[in-house]
Parts: C-alpha cells; structure tokens; sequence
C-alpha cells in the first residue's frame, strides 16, 4: 500500500463531484485527493438548485458533474464555479481496474478529505467535513473485522459513493486490502442482483435493508446459484426483524451482518462479525470506537434499558460546513448520534430509532419501531411505517402498511391486545409502497404528510 502526506504548502482547494458511482467518479475522486484537495460529494439525485446551494455553501469553486446530468439547466448565476463535465461509460456492471488501485494511496493527514452531505430525513441537509485520517482510520477498522482477501474475495456494491458507508466502507476497503470490487451504478432489480453475484463469483455483498428484502423475495421464487457468496453486510437503515428472520430463512449458508453508523463517525461504528451476531442486533464496537447508552441527563443506562446512543471514535468529523450539532453531547463530549438504542445481555447494540421520531402522546413516549414490528408479525403486511400526524387539528399517530388486502380491522384487533390505547395508531393507510429515501431508510416526513393530508385511501 501507498502512503500520501497531502499539502506540501499547495492550498486545499473544495472541488465538488456529481455523477454516479461510475470509473471515471472515482478516477477523479482520487485525483482529487492526490492533488491535496478535498472532493465535496453531492447525490446526482439532487435537485440542481439544491446541489448548487450546497456548493455555494461549501465555497466550491470548480465542480465536476456527469455529462448527462443538468442538461437542461443553466449555470450562469452560479459563475463563480467553475463547471467542467465529464463523460462515462455505459456499462451498467463494472469491475474496479488495477489501475485506479494503484492510482489510490492511503493518506492520513488531519487535512480534509470529503465533504459528504446526510440524508435530509430530519431536517435540512448538512455537509460533514472528514478528514483523511478519519476515513482512512475507520477502513482500517473495518478491514479489521471484515479480514477481505485479495485473492479469495470478490466484495459487490450498488450504492452510491456520495454516501459515506459506501465510500469508507465499501470503496476505501477494497482499494486498501486491493479486493476485487464490482459495482452497479443505477438502480437494477433484484434478479439483475443474483445474476451478477453469480456471474462474478461475488462472496460479500452490500446491500441496504430494502434491497435486502427484494434480494429475498427473487430468491425465495426462483432458484440462482450463488454458491460465492458467503457474507451479506447491511447498513443504511435499520433492519426490522420480519427481514432479518427471512433472510436467514431463504438464503441459508450466508452470513447476514447488521452494520451501525453515522457519517459524523466516518462513519461505522458498530458491526456484527462471526463471533457477535445472536440476534438482529448491529453488533459491537469496532477496533478504536466505545459506545454508551445514557439517559436523558447523561447517566449511563444499564443492559437492556434504553437511552441515548453516544459513541468515542478516533475517527470523529472536523465539524460541518454551516451550522452545529442538533444533538448536543451529554456524555462527556462523546459523540451524541441522535439514535435510541440498548445493549443486550451479550453486549450487542441494538438500535430503536431516531430521537426525533419518537412520538409524544398523552405525555408518553411512543416508540414507532415497536408499533411497527408488532404489526409485522402479520404475515401478510409486507411492510409498514409509523409517524405522527395531524389528526383533527392535534398531533396523534397513524400507520402506512403495505398488504394485498385491507388489514386495518386486523391491525387494530391485535394491536389492542398488546398495546396501551395511546399507542395505538389512530389513522391507517394501505399503500402500494413505503417511501424510503435511497439510502433504504424510511422517510418519515413523506410518511407523516401522506398521513396528514389523507391523500391515500387505506
């Protein structure tokens, strides 16, 4: 491996990157980091006017975006950034060449390294700032417990390199360890999926909770010979149980791993390996990383009680772009992630949802990931979503479910012999599907607004 000291008195430049997770993205990725300057990682999904808002906001200054992309937009009152174009291939499935690996050299420098935007779910999107050392530190860690050979693995992915798993804990692996990498750059169907873990030999594949679920149900039809593949890492979102216990059901003889993070954490910070996964957990801290689970005024939590998720990590962001916190620390400066979650009797964390979806009702605190996975027990609800929403002109809760027929009777039925009556949803809906964003999680404003406003008939 190449090691690289990025400076050398040049001064760092923030040049954004807008394209899919194509060859020549990640050619210019790490051109971008070999010339010492720090690549500002935009979803080409972004509307225009909010890309170039977070450009302007991150003083971008030169911005390579894919050919095809904006061709109808005009940039002229955005002069002040410099746009340069870039063409791709066409090919839908490529493997990642020798030659961007030898390109690539490990750099652990405090100087910046990507700016990665979140994902919007909570609020207005926040560009991250993470140094070299941080994403390369925590690949290191990964690699740790993942043990990838370069001779024996062929490790397969379909997210986007604008995210920060897949960038740290896809991308930055492969080029350390030098794994085959093989990555899909659209979105394809679930047969589309196996095929190429077939046809690749592909033994680790990375998936998110809603591409884990298609993957299962084209597996549980239609038989694929996929012997290869020996891992399954899932990250994104949280994995529900009705999902977990199907995966281990039909794709028996590969390892399901749950993985836990936070761009803010470079982002992993928990993961499930051989020796911890007795449940649908997200596993242990990795090499370098603690965790602790506090409550409200910062006392630590026993096993089994919930509380506030706050993590250590050597591989902590240098701040955000605009803008603090919205979760201010409450644990000795640790890390405060915003998520609920316990740890188990073995030690494993197991993560409930965000502090901001939980729901206040009657001065209770209800918690949608267990109204959720009562509801799933139901065999025939596919998948559904809890959030608050406006009911007669006051907050209460409702449920999107997703079912061949309407459950609504049912739902309330059995959820009346497990649940206090507050918890239960006032308001149901049955939907042809639960909006996600495309990191797999589910969005709750789209949830809460589809519910408010009573666009869809249940």
């Amino acid at each position: 491996m190449f090691f690289c000291f990025a400076g050398g008195g040049k001064h760092m430049s923030r040049i954004a990157l807008i394209g899919k997770s194509t060859a020549k993205y990640i050619s210019l990725l790490i051109d971008i980091w070999n010339s010492g300057d720090c690549a500002v990682l935009i979803d080409w999904q972004a509307p225009f006017r909010t890309a170039m808002e977070m450009m302007c906001e991150a003083g971008v200054r030169k911005c390579y975006v894919q050919a095809d992309l904006w061709v109808e937009c005009t940039f002229n009152e955005f002069y002040e950034i410099e746009i340069l174009r870039f063409s791709i291939d066409n090919e839908a499935t490529f493997v990642l060449s020798e030659c961007l690996y030898n390109k690539f050299c490990a750099d652990y420098s405090r100087s910046e390294a990507v700016i990665i935007y979140s994902s919007g779910t909570t609020g207005k999107s926040k560009g991250i700032i993470l140094s070299h050392f941080a994403i390369n530190t925590n690949a290191d860690a990964i690699i740790g417990y993942m043990h990838p050979s370069a001779s024996d693995d062929c490790m397969y992915t379909l997210k986007q390199l604008s995210h920060s798993s897949t960038l740290t804990g896809e991308l930055l692996v492969a080029l350390k360890s030098r794994t085959k990498l093989v990555i899909t750059t659209s979105a394809v169907p679930p047969r589309y999926i196996l095929t190429t873990v077939r046809q690749y030999h592909v033994s680790i594949l990375y998936l998110n909770p809603t591409l884990l679920s298609l993957v299962c149900g084209e597996a549980g039809r239609n038989t694929y010979a996929v012997s290869s593949l020996r891992r399954i890492y899932v990250s994104g979102a949280i994995l529900n149980d009705k999902v977990y216990k199907n995966a281990q059901s039909i794709l028996r003889g590969i390892s399901v791993f749950n993985v836990y993070g936070l761009s803010e954490a470079a982002p992993r910070v928990t993961a499930q390996t051989f020796e911890c996964c007795k449940s649908n957990s997200v596993g242990k801290p990795i090499d370098g990383v603690e965790i602790i689970i506090v409550n409200e005024i910062g006392t630590p939590a026993p096993d089994g009680t919930r509380g506030i998720i706050h993590v250590k990590t050597p591989c902590l962001f240098s701040g955000y772009v605009t803008g603090n916190e919205k979760h201010l620390s409450i644990y000795r400066g640790w890390l405060n992630t915003g998520d609920i979650g316990f740890k188990d009797k073995f030690g494993e964390l197991h993560v409930v949802g965000r502090i901001d979806d939980v729901i206040i009702c009657d001065a209770h605190k209800v918690y949608p990931s267990d109204v959720e996975k009562l509801i799933l027990e139901d065999p025939s609800i596919l998948d559904c979503a809890v959030s608050r929403c406006t009911l007669n002109g006051s907050e209460g809760i409702g449920c999107l479910y997703v079912s061949g027929t309407n459950r609504t009777i049912n739902i309330v039925r059995r959820l009346k012999n497990t649940l206090l009556q507050y918890e239960i949803p006032k308001k149901f809906f049955r939907v042809e599907a639960i909006p996600h964003n495309d990191r797999g999680k589910v969005d709750r404003k789209k949830v809460s607004k589809i519910l408010s406003e009573g666009s869809m008939k249940g």
